[in-house]
């Protein structure tokens, strides 16, 4: 692109690539009752597809980041956004839940495909400022927070179906501009040894705050897909709102990182990374906690401003972990990494699914919020013990 440098470039359409991949699951979250009712399935039946759609998209990450590491970035991320622009088209022919679901795990394999192979460009790039410009990149997928309003007006007016016609037009036309815009981000190996690849990717956990960051990293995953899958569902059932006033809860939720982020990474990058995941984890277990026990709207809209803070963490997170490994192999481990954080994950939509059948919504929240609440004892007794250990030194 005239204009920009080759790091603002890949900026530009990662950010663009990861809008579209939150706005079709943002999408599919806003009008999962719409489709329910379409295709005469229940919350079980569609939480079962979601975490399938989790599941495929968990085990893309490791394969997704090798593949990044030994054939590039640039073809890995055209790859999963070609998947994805059919995936798109695919679910607004859905007739019926098999072919629902099996879209699903469509959406899955090329989402899964695209985040691990654009953060490891970004940090190819951005030698310093990563958790500013990862702040950047996860900022644009908070943008998508407004396509649930736009999704729900489409839906209104002309069918759940047309608006996911339109999203598929979109990201095939982004694809091709990637294609004709992006330049390669890493040198590319001459020989490859997938075992070694594996052993360094197990190899990560040896390191302890790194099985600590992922322990956090866990709950968050937890907390963020559980909202991603439900939030509007549990709005409208549990608290009785509109489905109007769902989505701005919605898009208030998603939206906010759009400020957020960028100012959260760039504060990671002048202070201790730990103690930026605590406050953001602890603000979360607070609101998650107060979301439970209040139906008033205005508290919803409040409560959904401070629950952003959770995904704020995640580009502090891939800041803190990305600034730990070299470039060569940086896409495998990250991948290795994202894989078992998500896999875990996956299964929350079903289990959600399952619990709100049988005892409601507010039971399954509630177990969220105290997740969080314990991610954040966890990451305080660290920064006690560090604390601790530097004072002795001294």
């Amino acid at each position: 692109m005239r204009g920009f440098r080759k790091e603002q470039t890949a900026l530009i359409f990662v950010s663009l690539g990861w809008f579209l991949v939150l706005a079709g699951r943002l999408s599919i979250s806003t009008l999962l009752v719409n489709i329910e009712n379409s295709l005469h399935i229940g919350h079980a039946e569609a939480g079962l597809a979601l975490t399938g759609m989790w599941l495929v998209y968990a085990l893309m990450q490791f394969p997704s980041g090798i593949a990044s590491d030994v054939r590039g970035r640039k073809r890995s991320i055209l790859l999963a956004m070609t998947i994805f622009s059919f995936a798109y088209l695919f679910i607004g022919f859905s007739t019926s839940y098999f072919m629902f679901f099996v879209t699903l795990l469509l959406l899955g394999l090329g989402g899964g495909g695209f985040p691990t192979a654009g953060i490891a460009m970004i940090t190819d790039l951005f030698k310093e400022k990563k958790g500013k410009a990862l702040g950047l990149q996860s900022s644009a997928g908070s943008l998508a927070g407004v396509v649930p309003v736009f999704a729900s007006v489409v839906a209104l007016h002309y069918g759940w179906r047309t608006f996911f016609f339109v999203l598929s037009a979109s990201s095939f036309l982004s694809t091709y501009l990637f294609f004709r815009g992006a330049e390669e981000s890493t040198v590319l190996p001459k020989k490859v040894s997938l075992k070694n690849r594996f052993v360094e990717g197990i190899g990560i956990f040896r390191d302890r705050d790194v099985f600590l960051v992922f322990s956090v990293n866990l709950a968050l995953t937890f907390t963020w897909i559980g909202y991603m899958s439900f939030f509007p569902a549990y709005l409208i059932e549990g608290k009785m709102l509109p489905e109007f006033e769902t989505s701005v809860a919605l898009m208030i939720l998603v939206t906010t990182g759009i400020f957020l982020k960028p100012f959260i990474g760039a504060f990671s990058d002048r202070f201790d990374k730990k103690s930026v995941l605590f406050v953001l984890s602890l603000f979360s277990a607070g609101a998650a906690l107060s979301l439970v026990y209040t139906k008033s709207i205005v508290a919803i809209f409040a409560i959904s401003f401070v629950l952003s803070s959770t995904s704020a963490a995640f580009p502090v997170i891939s800041s803190y972990l990305t600034s730990k490994w070299e470039e060569k192999g940086r896409g495998g481990k990250l991948g290795f990494y994202r894989t078992l954080v998500i896999l875990l994950g996956s299964p929350t939509s079903a289990v959600i699914g399952v619990s709100a059948s049988r005892y409601g919504f507010d039971v399954s929240f509630l177990v969220i919020a105290v997740m969080l609440f314990m991610a954040s004892a966890v990451l305080l007794f660290s920064l006690i013990r560090n604390l601790n250990a530097k004072e002795a030194k001294n």
